[in-house]
């Protein structure tokens, strides 16, 4: 039914085009035209008593402007779409109060992204009698008219303009000089003139078949490539009729098609449609109409994207500079600015090529968008906001990079030229420590931790900065001082050929294991406790000794207990395994007065266990002493307790108790005399004794 329906148009629009239809013929053809292509007035705009003249909409279809004599002489309005109808209308007064009261304003036109209106007014100071003007939206009012200027206003009428989607061609109507003859009406020429970075170019007029004498209302659609005008012109239903030409490949324009879905017998004027192209509006009889497009008639498929371009930490609005481009061959489609009042962008695409979006705004990072239009089938609309950032995060991960652990540093931020513009400080606890960059320059990041080798790097923040977040991973090398540990036989005073160390970092979690009689790196400014033992018949010893800032080593006189500041290397004499054989427990403590063992005592007490563990035939004595301090019999009494406390902790790992005993001596067996408190230390002190062992033969 649709085909024949098509059919049968096809032969009446053949009909009305080259053999000419009487009048009647023409009304008659219209009430069918109707009834296939109802025509709908739009009643919230329209009145009964005035004029609605020249609508223009937004490109997603939901704000409309139109002009109106309403308030008894022409000004513009605007509605916008609420709930599928449209609201009341509100008078842009920044325009209309502009001129004086008998001030013609005419011709209103959107800009695509719906940040311009452009139309034609007989304001006071122009070039000519009617010049175009166009107004910018400020938020939600409009800016005062400013004149095109004289690149396209001339002493001549200029008016009815419309933009193309980049804003860099603009089509408009002058007074025609070809008029038709027995044309009654006021006619226009069509014109066009692209706008450069230094103006406008000189206006071309629209060469033939689109200019014929009689031409008015020209408005390009979103595809820049499609033209609708209304002409007076033979082959015509009647008054001004709406035609539709192309730009073709070649830069020409096809010869117009008559657009029979809308014309009447009455003028037929003003046509505007949404990117989505399937809604006309227009003007007829004093009112604005609206019809269903035609799937023939609908223009190239397009695609809209729009949204706001915010400040990302503040949320408040950004201009910037926006640019499209083939993202197969880089050809510049368009350039643009979005609206600074509050960073609005609208952007029409068309179906059937895949495009680059890049959003730039100097001292803000850019966005760059790939949209794939090629398939594209059917009207699409994308709400995309973008949010642009002042300020880089680097995420620096400052570790060791033996042991993984994060370090405690300094960050020093260094601009292109050397100056330091920021120092920032990781805690050494967590990974991560950000340091924010002002998008814009390149900088030289310093990394410094104590004892350790320092570390920079570069990142360059200038040109096309896409991404907020950055991470650089700096592994730090400590620096190391070599250090030589020997392990000799306590009697013989000859290398222990066969002994091990455990060397143990207190300063931070690091354990070496090597074979004794070496020399070995450590870090400098920290501290270890160094474990030399032999499983061929010795006991443990072990020593603390540490590293200063200076690289120089410390060590402790095993005999006096004095600190030495700058030691050649670490000596540690191993006691034979033999019956009778005494070995002084170090770092044995108990709380005051008590026999309660403190935790840290329980690291020699283990080594004690391992020995007794390797063993199995040994059997020990241990031990206590205390000073002079007290009561002879409390000090037997208290070293009593804490030799007992000594055996707990063993036998509660595993030994066998039956080989221990405890003695408590008390004050009686000092190693020094009780005349310091340092020496008073040294008396106050565990000891262990082989009662018996049997070694085997190998041992």
């Amino acid at each position: 039914m649709k085909n024949c329906k098509k059919i049968f148009l096809f032969i009446i629009f053949s009909l009305s085009s080259f053999l000419g239809l009487s009048q009647s013929q023409k009304d008659s053809l219209e009430q069918v035209l109707d009834s296939i292509y109802p025509k709908q007035i739009v009643s919230e705009i329209s009145t009964e008593n005035f004029t609605e003249y020249a609508p223009s909409i937004s490109a997603n279809g939901r704000t409309l402007i139109y002009e109106s004599n309403k308030d008894g002489s022409w000004k513009l309005y605007l509605t916008r779409e609420e709930n599928g109808s449209w609201a009341d209308e509100i008078s842009l007064d920044s325009i209309n109060n502009f001129g004086d009261s008998v001030d013609v304003i005419s011709g209103p036109n959107f800009s695509y992204d719906g940040n311009r209106i452009y139309f034609h007014a007989s304001f006071d100071g122009g070039q000519g009698s009617e010049d175009i003007y166009y107004s910018e939206r400020i938020g939600d009012s409009w800016s005062k008219p400013q004149n095109l200027g004289p690149d396209v206003n001339t002493r001549s009428f200029e008016g009815f303009p419309t933009i193309t989607t980049d804003g860099k061609t603009l089509y408009f109507a002058r007074n025609s000089k070809n008029t038709p003859s027995g044309v009654s009406e006021f006619c226009y020429e069509l014109y066009v003139t692209q706008k450069t970075d230094s103006g406008w170019t000189e206006p071309r007029i629209l060469p033939y078949p689109v200019n014929l004498g009689c031409e008015k209302a020209p408005k390009i659609m979103a595809d820049n490539r499609t033209l609708i005008f209304a002409s007076l012109r033979e082959g015509g239903m009647g008054g001004f009729d709406l035609y539709q030409t192309q730009l073709n490949a070649d830069g020409d324009w096809k010869s117009p098609v008559p657009l029979q879905y809308v014309n009447t017998t009455d003028n037929d004027l003003f046509s505007c449609i949404s990117a989505s192209g399937d809604i006309m509006y227009f003007s007829k009889k004093d009112d604005i109409y609206s019809v269903e497009i035609p799937e023939e008639y609908r223009q190239f498929q397009n695609v809209t994207i729009q949204g706001l371009i915010r400040d990302a930490d503040s949320q408040s609005p950004l201009t910037a500079s926006l640019r499209i481009t083939d993202a197969n061959t880089s050809e510049l489609i368009t350039s643009f600015d979005n609206n600074p009042s509050d960073g609005y962008y609208s952007i029409v695409l068309s179906a059937g090529r895949a495009y680059n979006l890049e959003v730039k705004k100097e001292d803000f990072s850019s966005a760059l968008y790939y949209y794939d239009l090629r398939d594209i089938e059917s009207y699409q609309e994308y709400e995309k906001n973008i949010d642009l950032f002042t300020t880089a995060h680097l995420n620096v991960n400052i570790y060791d990079i033996e042991l993984y652990d994060p370090l405690k540093s300094t960050i020093t931020v260094k601009n292109d030229v050397g100056r330091t513009i920021d120092v920032v400080e990781s805690d050494g606890e967590n990974w991560k420590t950000r340091v924010n960059l002002p998008i814009g320059s390149a900088y030289n990041i310093e990394v410094e931790s104590e004892n350790f080798k320092p570390k920079s790097f570069s990142i360059d923040l200038r040109g096309l900065i896409l991404y907020r977040e950055y991470e650089q991973d700096i592994e730090l090398v400590p620096e190391k001082v070599g250090v030589p540990i020997n392990v000799n036989d306590l009697l013989s005073g000859g290398s222990v050929s066969s002994s091990q160390l455990i060397i143990r970092n207190k300063t931070r979690n690091e354990e070496i294991v090597i074979s004794g009689n070496q020399t070995i790196n450590l870090r400098v400014g920290d501290r270890y406790m160094v474990e030399a033992s032999s499983d061929r018949g010795y006991a443990f010893n072990s020593t603390e000794i540490g590293i200063t800032k200076e690289g120089k080593l410390q060590t402790i006189d095993e005999k006096t207990g004095e600190i030495l500041e700058d030691s050649k290397g670490v000596e540690l004499k191993l006691q034979p395994l033999a019956k009778d054989a005494n070995l002084t427990l170090k770092d044995i403590y108990f709380e005051s007065n008590s026999s309660d063992l403190f935790e840290s005592s329980f690291e020699e007490l283990d080594r004690v266990i391992k020995l007794m563990q390797s063993y199995p035939s040994m059997k020990i004595e241990i031990a206590a002493h205390t000073d002079d301090i007290g009561a002879a019999l409390y000090n037997v009494r208290l070293s009593k307790e804490r030799a007992n406390s000594v055996i707990a902790y063993i036998t509660s790992n595993g030994v066998n108790e039956e080989r221990l005993i405890s003695e408590g001596y008390g004050e009686s067996n000092p190693v020094v005399t009780n005349d310091s408190e340092e020496n008073r230390a040294k008396n106050r002190r565990v000891e262990l004794k082989i009662l018996d062992i049997k070694l085997a033969q190998n041992d």
